[in-house]
C-alpha cells in the first residue's frame, strides 16, 4: 500500500499548489490543516511519481511494447496488427512518450534537484540528476537531436528550448553523471533521502547506476571521431577506479522498479492484459532461442494453450494472416513478464557484462577479458530469472574470434535484453546485430525504423528549433533518418 500512499499524497500535493489555500483565522488554521494535503512540496513527494511514470512509459504502455518490443522483434501482434507494421502515431511518439518523460517524469525530477538545493540535501540532487539523464538518455535514442540544455526551463521562461546534436547531449549526460556520483553523501544520516521506489534509498545503488548508466553512453561513442569528449578516458577513469566509480557487481544490483500486486502500482503488461490480448512472442526470438536449445524459451514464453511446442508469431503479419494463426496455438509472452509485480528493468548486470565484453573487443584493457565477460554475462542472464546455465550450453556457444565473435556478443546481449525493447532496438541500430529483417508487411519502405518523428506539437509550437534540429541532423522527421550512434 505504501506506493498508492504517495500517489494520493502526490495528487493532493498537485491540487493544493495549483488551486492554492484559503487563509484561516484563529484556531481554524490548525483545525481546518489536512494532513494528506501539504501546500509544501518536499522531494520525497515528488519522486515516486517520477520514477514510475518513467518507468512504465519505458517497460510497458504503447512506447515499450508497440515501439520497444515488437521493432526488436522479442514480441508480435496477432490482433491489430498497423503497429508490428510500422505504424506508429502521433499519440504514441507524442503523448505517450515525449509527453510523459518531458512534462510528467522530468518536470518531477527538475522539482526534486531544486528542492534538494534548498534544503541542503545534496543526495537529493544526485538522485534527480542521474534519473533526469536516464529519462535523456531515453530520449535521444529514441528521436535524435533533443531539447537538452534549454529543457525543463518552463517556469523560468524558456518556452521554445533550443536542440542540442545527439553527441553534445551524451557527453554532457556523462559530465552529470560523474557530478552526481561525486556528489553523493553516504552513512549520513542528515543526507538521508526517501521516497525512493527504485534503489530502496541506497545511495551506494545509485553510484552503481550511474557509473553504469555512463559506460553504457560511453559505449555508444566510442568509435566516433566527432566525439566530444575523450571516451576512452572516461571509460578507463570509470572502470579504473571501481571504489570511487562503482558499477553493478551482481544480479542484486540490477536497476528495476518492483512493481506491487495493487491496483496502479502493478507493471504496466499486467495492466494491459487484463484487457487485451494483442501479442505473442516474435517467431524471430522463438526460432533463435530453439535453435539454440535456450532455456530462457520457457520464462519468455509459454507453450501454446492448445499445447505443443513453442510457437512464434512474424512481425508485420496482416491481421487476417495473424489471426489464422490461432490465439489458441502460438506463444503468449511469458508468464514471469505478466504478472503484477514483474519487475521493470532499466539496466541490468548481465547488460553491463556484454558491454565489457564489446569494450574488451574493441581495446578497452580496464574492460576485462573478452571471453570472461561474455560467458559472465550468459550466466548473468540466466541467473535473473532463476535459471542455472548447462555447461553444455557454454560449451555450444564458446566465444569465436574476430567478427563471429563480436556477433556472438550482440546476439547475446539482445537475447539477455528481452523486455527492454528500446535498449535493444538502439543496440541494433548501433551495431546491426542480430540480423533482424524488417516486419513481413510494412510501411517504413522496407526498412526497419532508425528513430521515431518528433511530436507534431513541437513543429506547431516550437517550429524553428525543431526545423534546425531536422537540418543539423540532415533529414525529414521520418522514421528512415539515421541517428548519430548508427552512423
Amino acid at each position: 500500500m505504501k506506493r498508492i500512499f504517495h500517489s494520493l499524497r502526490y495528487k493532493a500535493l498537485l491540487a493544493a499548489l495549483m488551486l492554492g489555500t484559503a487563509a484561516c483565522t484563529g484556531e481554524f488554521d490548525t483545525i481546518n490543516t489536512n494532513p494528506n494535503s501539504p501546500t509544501v512540496g518536499t522531494a520525497d513527494l515528488f519522486l515516486p511519481h517520477g520514477i514510475q511514470s518513467a518507468v512504465d512509459a519505458y517497460w510497458g504502455g504503447s512506447l515499450g511494447m508497440d515501439v520497444g518490443d515488437l521493432i526488436s522483434q522479442y514480441w508480435a501482434r496477432i490482433q491489430y496488427t498497423d503497429a508490428d507494421q510500422y505504424t506508429i502515431t502521433n499519440d504514441v511518439y507524442g503523448t505517450a512518450s515525449w509527453q510523459v518523460f518531458f512534462i510528467e517524469s522530468q518536470a518531477d525530477f527538475q522539482r526534486i534537484y531544486k528542492l534538494g538545493v534548498d534544503g541542503n540535501n545534496p543526495n537529493y540532487q544526485a538522485v534527480a540528476i542521474i534519473m533526469r539523464s536516464w529519462v535523456f538518455s531515453v530520449l535521444t535514442d529514441i528521436y535524435g537531436d533533443i531539447p537538452y540544455k534549454d529543457a525543463i526551463k518552463g517556469l523560468e521562461g524558456t518556452l521554445q528550448p533550443k536542440y542540442d546534436a545527439q553527441k553534445d547531449v551524451y557527453a554532457g549526460l556523462v559530465a552529470e553523471l560523474k557530478v552526481a556520483n561525486d556528489m553523493i553523501v553516504l552513512n549520513d544520516n542528515s543526507k538521508a533521502i526517501a521516497g525512493d521506489i527504485l534503489l530502496n534509498n541506497n545511495l551506494t545503488r545509485w553510484k552503481k547506476f550511474a557509473n553504469t548508466l555512463s559506460l553504457r553512453l560511453l559505449n555508444r561513442m566510442i568509435n566516433k571521431a566527432d566525439a566530444p569528449i575523450d571516451v576512452k578516458s572516461e571509460i578507463n577513469r570509470i572502470l579504473g577506479d571501481p571504489t570511487k566509480y562503482p558499477v553493478l557487481t551482481s544480479n542484486a544490483d540490477n536497476v528495476q522498479l518492483n512493481y506491487l500486486d495493487a491496483t496502479n502500482n502493478n507493471n504496466p503488461i499486467n495492466q494491459n492484459r487484463k484487457t487485451r490480448d494483442d501479442h505473442r512472442v516474435s517467431a524471430t526470438l522463438v526460432n533463435k532461442l530453439k535453435a539454440l536449445s535456450d532455456a530462457r524459451l520457457a520464462v519468455y514464453a509459454n507453450a501454446p494453450a492448445d499445447g505443443g511446442d513453442y510457437k512464434g508469431v512474424p512481425n508485420g503479419l496482416s491481421n487476417a494472416d495473424a489471426n489464422a494463426l490461432g490465439l489458441s496455438k502460438t506463444s503468449k509472452v511469458g508468464n514471469f513478464f505478466v504478472s503484477p509485480t514483474a519487475p521493470g528493468v532499466i539496466v541490468s548486470y548481465a547488460d553491463l557484462l556484454f558491454t565489457k565484453a564489446e569494450l574488451a573487443y574493441k581495446g578497452i584493457t580496464a574492460a576485462g577479458d573478452v571471453s570472461t565477460n561474455y560467458t559472465n554475462g550468459i550466466t548473468a542472464s540466466h541467473s535473473q530469472y532463476g535459471l542455472t546455465v548447462a555447461p553444455a550450453y557454454l560449451t555450444a556457444n564458446a566465444l569465436k574470434s574476430g567478427a563471429d565473435g563480436y556477433t556472438q556478443i550482440m546476439e547475446q546481449k539482445w537475447i539477455a535484453l528481452y523486455g527492454q525493447g528500446l535498449e535493444a532496438w538502439t543496440e541494433f541500430r548501433r551495431t546491426g546485430l542480430p540480423a533482424l529483417q524488417p516486419a513481413v508487411i510494412n510501411t517504413n519502405g522496407g526498412i526497419i525504423p532508425t528513430r521515431l518523428p518528433y511530436p507534431g506539437s513541437e513543429e506547431s509550437l516550437n517550429a524553428t528549433n525543431f526545423n534546425e534540429a531536422l537540418t543539423r541532423q540532415g533529414g525529414k522527421n521520418d522514421m528512415k533518418l539515421k541517428l548519430w550512434f548508427a552512423k
